[in-house]
This record gives C-alpha cells, structure tokens and sequence, in this order.
C-alpha cells in the first residue's frame, strides 16, 4: 500500500521537501519508496549525509544489508566521526560475525525477534509519552538501544547519544527508580515507532541482593479478554 506521500514527490525537485518526504515514508515504514526518494536527492547532490544515512537505515530495514553497509561506509568515508552511521555499521559488522557469513537478511531479523524474548518479571513493553517530535522519531531503528534516565520524580529515555525520546508512564517510573536506586540496572530497545507513537522494551539485567525476591514488573495473568493493563 503506498503513503499519502508517495504522489507528492514523483515531481518534486526541491532538496528539502524531499526530504520531508522522505522522513515520512520511514515514519510510514514504507522502505521501497523511501530508498527510490533517497537516490534521488543523491542524484543532486551524492554527498548529501542525511540522504545516505536515511538511505542506509532504508536498505536494512528491507533487508538489503550488503548494500546498507556500502552506503554507511561512503557516510563514514564523508564524515569519519558521523555517530549515526558508525554506530549502524557497528551493528552491521557485529551481525556479520556472529552469523558467518550466513544470509544476512535472516539471521537479521533472528537477532533482533531474540532480543525481545519475553521474561515474566524482567521484561515489560511501554509505550512513551511526552514524545519528541516525529523527525527525531523517524532516525530511531527497530532493535536500537536507548537509554533510560531517572530524575527525582520521572523517567526519561533518550538515544544513545543523549537525545530525548520520551518518558515513561508515571506508575512504571516511580518504580524502576527505586528499583534503580536499590542496585538494579535494566537495558532497553526500539520495539516500534510511528509519528504519534514509541513503544520500548526493557529487560532487567541485574538484581540486587535487596530485590532478590520482588519483579521490576508485575506480571499480566492470562486472559481471553483484552486487559487496559
């Protein structure tokens, strides 16, 4: 199904509302679309950094990983200290070696459905609020850790970078940053994105000796019945 996008750019010429565009195909997770509008900004202008690396994050998430990886090198060989394009080439060598050369678009998507294994007490999927805005949304990648940041009364998220995402909902947030206060420390991951929404994963990673016996978070009995919880 194509975006509402998609009929606005087949004309269009101007380098920044292609652009434009071309964030909200990602939003719309529409990747075909996304990597045509890409290659043509670059056929303007083939050193234009933020229309490779949208490029780049395009052909991953269409499983065009060999070709992902040239396009995040030519970043890098532009810009040797681009942080988005050497933390995706990172991830991309890093699969490459744990797989063996096996077919990268599989073994991909394997590590990444893996890391959001499901742990009763230890896991919990969210959904952010306070979002920041749909262009710093729309860099974000299915599987990208982020951090979480306790303050006195809040939990923020933010890039690894330091860029804000979101916060976490007050009850959860109360919680973890007494759990994180005791000794426990948690990791979290992209699960999705849209422009309107980010939902994460986090996963406890380590207990302290004071939580031994309590779950950072409450478990959702089984129900044939759709729970608000």
């Amino acid at each position: 199904m194509q975006s509402s996008s998609s009929s606005k750019w087949q004309d269009e010429q101007d380098p920044s509302t292609l652009a434009q565009i071309a964030a909200q195909l990602a939003l719309d997770c529409n990747w075909q679309e996304a990597i045509q509008i890409n290659q043509k900004i670059l056929k303007v202008n083939n050193e234009d950094l933020e229309a490779l690396n949208r490029l780049a994050r395009a052909q991953v998430c269409s499983g065009e990983i060999e070709k992902a990886k040239k396009t995040y090198k030519k970043v890098v060989e532009l810009d040797p200290y681009n942080i988005i394009a050497n933390k995706n080439l990172s991830k991309i060598n890093f699969t490459d070696s744990q797989t063996n050369g096996q077919n990268k678009k599989v073994t991909l998507g394997s590590n990444l459905t893996s890391l959001f294994l499901s742990e009763p007490g230890k896991t919990k999927v969210l959904s952010l609020l306070n979002l920041a805005p749909p262009n710093v949304l729309s860099v974000l990648n299915y599987g990208e850790e982020v951090r979480l940041n306790p303050k006195s009364h809040a939990v923020t998220v933010a890039t690894t970078e330091g860029v804000y995402l979101g916060a976490l909902p007050d009850d959860i947030a109360h919680k973890l940053i007494a759990f994180i206060e005791g000794g426990n420390k948690y990791e979290a991951y992209v699960k999705s994105v849209s422009p309107k929404n980010l939902t994460i994963f986090i996963r406890e990673t380590e207990r302290s000796e004071k939580f031994t016996n309590q779950p950072s978070f409450q478990a959702v009995p089984i129900s044939y019945f759709d729970s608000e919880k």
